[in-house]
């Protein structure tokens, strides 16, 4: 070992002790180390001081009381600004949200303003809602958003006007067999100065299975009516697949779905007049049973429709209106022309409005309200042309509503005779013929259904019917008569 080596060691730790107590640098002894060198000599990294005086190998340190302070502060004020920031975004998001509710309710359930609905009943056996079905229902369905009154106004089958934009002119479910829907929309808002905001195409299987749902509807039927309707009971049961039961009785019943839609299709007893008068009371009843069902009944019923129609409506459409249907009543009914006449144009027999345009007008004061309402030239056009072609100028009186259901043809509208089956498009030469013919085997045939004998407890055979499997109706199909059958 080399001692005078550690003792230079030792005399250097002794000299660098003793500059320490005196307050000298080891480097510097004569050095003192005054207040503004020891400012200079601390060197501040975040919130701690380090100092450059001792040996530098365990510098002491001092904390930085009065900056941590601050940059706390800092940090809570920047997490307030972020989380006012967030809040902000979360409340704008939800302004938007129920923004666009409110405009989707204000739309269709709003407090002014009508929401107009083109209502189609097709006799369709294979399923097709569109062109080539036969339209034997054309209803115009009315919604004032700000009372939730309903006006319902049924376009006769056979009303001679304006079916495309050729400027055809035939009856007017003649547009829906060409074109479907579309067409048909397009026919009516031309001839009518209507702007239709949504449709809804329904067979009769649709209405059957609504009415089901609801738990069926309690009508009174004449005598004349029970006649026919065992009959169309029968066929309905046949074309839709729904089972059902034949009535024992005139009087009041309580309907089920299968039931409903024959009574809706009674024509033989009377006029198609009388008909849409039929299916505007089904309607009503149904919509006073739907008033009353529960939220629950009222989804079953809209999950289990919507996919059996041809519909511009959505679910998001109805279910609102479904929380509120206690808002909406069905209101005045009519059947649209007012005033009318049925003759015979070419080789058709057809519905008159006399005129077209008074009866426009009319339409618009009891859909809208508008007492001053001034129909558009091409309403006048149209109605020009119609009486040209029926040789009637002058405006009529309106005909009687009909009153009660199953009520004869009345002796104070003579001009009004039942118009026969509505034709299909065929050729002008077989027309005449295709158009008796048919009226004939309908009468015979819808007789002979009426009469047939049933089993003991008047069941008939179909989906649902608790009857003997041993027992049966004829094959489905059978009971049809080609179209017109309602």
């Amino acid at each position: 070992m080399n001692y005078e080596d550690e003792l230079d060691r030792m005399k250097a730790r002794k000299n660098r002790n003793r500059g320490k107590e005196s307050g000298h640098s080891d480097r510097n002894p004569d050095r003192k180390q005054t207040p503004e060198r020891r400012q200079q000599e601390q060197a501040v990294r975040g919130d701690r001081t380090y100092y450059n005086a001792g040996d530098g190998r365990n510098p002491r340190v001092r904390r930085n009381e009065q900056q941590s302070r601050a940059k706390l502060k800092a940090d809570k004020k920047r997490k307030r600004r972020q989380k006012r920031k967030a809040m902000l975004i979360r409340f704008s998001i939800l302004a938007l949200v129920l923004s666009g509710v409110f405009f989707m309710l204000k739309q269709r359930t709003g407090q002014k303003g009508y929401w107009t609905i083109a209502v189609f009943g097709v006799d369709s056996r294979d399923g097709n809602l569109e062109k080539g079905a036969l339209s034997d229902v054309e209803m115009i369905c009315n919604i004032n958003k700000a009372t939730g009154e309903i006006k319902l106004v049924s376009v006769y089958r056979d009303t001679y006007l304006k079916i495309n934009s050729k400027g055809t002119y035939h009856k007017i479910n003649e547009a829906y067999f060409k074109g479907g829907h579309k067409q048909a929309l397009e026919a009516l808002n031309e001839n009518l100065d209507l702007k239709i905001d949504d449709y809804a195409t329904f067979n009769w299987k649709a209405v059957a299975d609504a009415i089901n749902i609801l738990g069926g509807v309690d009508v009174e039927i004449t005598d004349s009516e029970f006649a026919y309707i065992n009959g169309f009971i029968t066929e309905t049961v046949n074309s839709t697949g729904v089972g059902s039961h034949h009535l024992k009785s005139a009087g009041m019943n309580h309907f089920d779905g299968v039931q409903a839609v024959s009574y809706a299709r009674l024509r033989l007893m009377d006029t198609d007049y009388n008909r849409t008068e039929r299916q505007r009371k089904i309607i009503s009843l149904a919509m006073e049973k739907a008033k009353n069902a529960d939220f629950s009944t009222l989804k079953t019923l809209v999950t289990a429709v919507l996919p059996q129609i041809s519909t511009s409506v959505g679910i998001d459409d109805v279910l609102p209106m479904a929380k509120g249907i206690s808002k909406y009543h069905i209101g005045e009914t009519a059947g649209f022309p007012f005033s009318r006449t049925a003759m015979r144009i070419g080789k058709m027999d057809c519905v008159i409005a006399t005129t077209l345009e008074s009866n426009v007008i009319q339409l618009h004061q009891f859909l809208y309200e508008e007492e001053n309402y001034s129909p558009s030239s091409t309403v006048k056009k149209i109605s020009a042309k119609i009486s040209q072609d029926s040789g009637l100028s002058a405006p009529g009186e309106n005909a009687p509503t009909g009153g009660g259901s199953g009520g004869k043809k009345k002796s104070s509208t003579p001009k009004e005779t039942d118009p026969p089956q509505t034709e299909t498009s065929v050729e002008p030469s077989t027309e005449e013929t295709t158009a008796e013919s048919t009226e004939e085997v309908i009468s015979q045939t819808t007789e002979e259904e009426s009469e047939a004998p049933t089993l003991e407890d008047g069941n008939l055979v179909g989906p649902g019917a608790s009857i003997p499997e041993t027992e049966s109706l004829e094959e489905p199909g059978t009971a049809e008569v080609g179209p017109g059958v309602l």
